[in-house]
């Protein structure tokens, strides 16, 4: 009678029986390779109780797909996981409570009702499976909400109860996904014209500072990483990031990279991206690269620019005036004994402000996003006051962005690495 059970079925139950009869800890790297053989093992007795009749046939795709549902299971992140994690045009995935799932896709976010959980309980589960990737970090009563970068790249942001107010256990799961990683292919993708990208090319090239400056998901990263592909191989580069995303290391020949690391339960103290700024300067970069200002550590990326580094970082803002604004806040917030007026002079060593927008619009009840693309190249030309002024280089947007014929004040730099400017 036990044999009535489905074939996967069947052979799921017989390593749950194996992996428990050994007691065996998936947390480690033993017990999952423990694991991997028991898979084998159980598989293979199977099979061979079938050939003599004593159990329902498995094929051998049948067979090869069960071994790899076994080991998502078992080893991996199990299959919800994978199968979110592995979604190739989702961006983001929000988990509101057990039913009530959201997927960004880029162009709109809508509810999944195909992925559903049986309760909080298992939310919770899934989520201690993601983490257990995540050395020190987890959810419990001490540590009720949390933020923590998976292995792929990808950002999750966790909380439970009481800290959630509706009373579920909820998260999003921002998948690391670049777009492109060159400026030829957001070209490509009409992201931005061809004039605009060789400006910004020739900018890197002659060694401006540039701030990419947009809302989430605006594209802001995507655009960042392909300007570090324009930075020229001989180049001493060092990342710093919250959030390791940058994928420089693999295209520029001197380039290192930190990431910051938040404190953990276990007694490790945090690593804030101020810190990683400040030992930056000391590896000798020819240029440095802040993934996102936030908070203080504008102050010092501020200051590496004014100590003569060349230098790129994105800002959260609604224009590129708005995002000049945040890096004087956010430069404010560091708690050194500074001024209002000294920040927005030092302001002035940034050259360029990219804004990307990823414009809204309304359909048929449902939030819907259109595609990304750049709608602002300034120049940073001054202070007056405690305003910026800014002088803007193209008009238009996207693929339309056209040369406004007003160059800025460091044009002959740009000439001097090929750039033309249009007539």
């Amino acid at each position: 009678m036990a044999e009535l059970i489905h074939p996967r079925e069947a052979v799921r139950l017989r390593v749950e029986h194996a992996l428990t009869a050994e007691d065996v800890d998936l947390t480690t790297v033993q017990g999952r390779e423990r694991t991997e053989h028991l898979i084998e093992e159980v598989l293979n007795a199977y099979v061979a109780e079938a050939l003599n009749g004593q159990a329902p046939e498995l094929s051998n795709d049948e067979r090869a797909q069960l071994a790899r549902e076994l080991r998502d299971e078992f080893i991996g992140l199990g299959a919800l996981a994978e199968r979110l994690l592995s979604d190739e045009q989702a961006q983001e995935w929000m988990i509101n409570g057990p039913h009530q799932v959201f997927r960004d896709d880029g162009q709109r976010i809508a509810r999944v009702t195909s992925v559903d959980f049986e309760d909080d309980e298992q939310v919770r589960r899934f989520l201690d499976r993601l983490l257990e990737q995540v050395e020190g970090r987890h959810l419990d009563r001490v540590t009720p909400c949390i933020e923590a970068r998976l292995p792929d790249g990808s950002r999750l942001s966790a909380a439970i109860p009481p800290v959630s107010s509706n009373g579920h256990v909820i998260c999003s799961i921002r998948l690391h996904k670049l777009i492109a990683t060159t400026l030829a292919e957001l070209v490509k993708l009409r992201f931005l014209s061809r004039q605009a990208a060789d400006f910004l090319r020739a900018a890197v090239r002659a060694e401006k500072n540039i701030v990419v400056s947009g809302r989430v998901s605006a594209g802001k990263t995507t655009l960042l990483n392909a300007l570090g592909h324009a930075i020229p191989s001989a180049e001493r580069v060092v990342l710093c990031e919250s959030s390791a995303e940058l994928q420089l290391a693999d295209v520029l020949p001197n380039c290192v990279g930190y990431e910051a690391r938040l404190a953990s339960n276990d007694g490790l103290g945090a690593i804030t991206l101020d810190d990683l700024i400040a030992r930056a300067l000391r590896m000798n970069p020819h240029r440095l690269i802040v993934g996102e200002c936030m908070e203080g550590e504008t102050m010092a990326m501020l200051w590496g620019l004014a100590t003569g580094h060349s230098g790129m970082t994105s800002v959260h803002g609604e224009s590129a005036a708005h995002a000049l604004q945040n890096l004087a806040r956010f430069a404010l917030t560091s708690r050194r004994n500074i001024e209002a007026a000294q920040v927005h002079d030092w302001l002035r060593d940034i050259h360029i402000v990219v804004h990307c927008d990823r414009p809204r619009s309304f359909h048929e009840g449902e939030h819907q996003f259109e595609d990304r693309l750049v709608d602002e190249i300034v120049e940073v030309t001054g202070v007056e006051g405690q305003k910026m002024t800014l002088n803007p280089l193209f008009t238009g947007t996207g693929a339309n962005l056209q040369w406004a014929g007003t160059g800025p004040a460091y044009l002959p730099d740009l000439e001097q690495v090929g750039f033309e400017a249009p007539q």
